[in-house]
């Protein structure tokens, strides 16, 4: 073998190499994702059914929510998959921590924000996971500023989801329009969306968050002599 050769053949190795490594990784990536799918496909397809109209049993959200743990230890950012499990918890939240005080219930509001949080850390732009933080937080008598920050950055990432506004309104019903004076923009302008030209379908169950027009006067103005 000459030089010329060896040379030759030591570009086509390298030349292979760069192929090979891309398509290991490949390989394990979608070996990875069909792994979680199949591990997961159980979660996903509760979600789904919890947003029926009939839900899930309170019974069966208790068994199910303890299997999201791992969701969160392996630091798991699926989006189909972070986003089922949110679904679930908030719905076993729902539907089994009714009494703050007991032990079971602060467990769940314990695991709730801390999926929440691993939400956020995968998706950090989804607004609806900035309110249900909120929603947990407020729970757990966080301070009216901490509120408020994670207020404004679910409107701000879902400024006009006709969804996420219903529910920033159940927050902004439950608190004094001035106890939250650092999210008064954010609430201002989820009432701008709800009172405009948009916003019919909100104003079915959020009329009341409108001013009300001035009344009319049906009196004729006075003509002097």
């Amino acid at each position: 073998m000459t030089r010329r050769d060896g040379v030759m053949r030591l570009r086509k190795i390298l030349a292979v190499v760069p192929v090979l490594v891309i398509s290991v990784f490949v390989l394990s990536v979608a070996a990875e994702a069909f792994s979680q799918s199949r591990r997961f496909s159980d979660i996903v397809a509760m979600a789904k059914i919890a947003d029926d109209n009939n839900g899930l049993a309170p019974a069966l959200l208790a068994a199910t929510v303890p299997e999201l743990r791992p969701v969160v230890t392996e630091k798991i950012c699926r989006s189909d998959i972070v986003k089922a499990g949110l679904r679930l918890v908030l719905a076993d939240l729902d539907a089994n921590g009714a009494d703050p005080a007991s032990e079971s219930s602060l467990a769940r509001l314990d695991f709730a924000e801390t999926f929440i949080r691993h939400s956020l850390f995968c998706l950090p732009a989804d607004g609806d996971a900035w309110l249900r933080l909120a929603m947990v937080r407020s729970l757990r008598n966080a301070s009216p500023l901490e509120i408020a920050v994670l207020m404004n950055f679910s409107q701000l990432y879902g400024p006009a989801d006709a969804n996420l506004i219903r529910g920033r309104f159940v927050m902004w019903q439950k608190f004094q329009r001035d106890a939250l004076p650092q999210a008064i923009t954010a609430r201002d302008a989820d009432t701008t969306v709800v009172c405009g030209k948009n916003g019919e379908i909100l104003r079915w169950t959020l009329a009341a968050v409108c001013p009300k027009p001035l009344p009319v006067s049906t009196k004729h103005p006075t003509t002097l002599p």
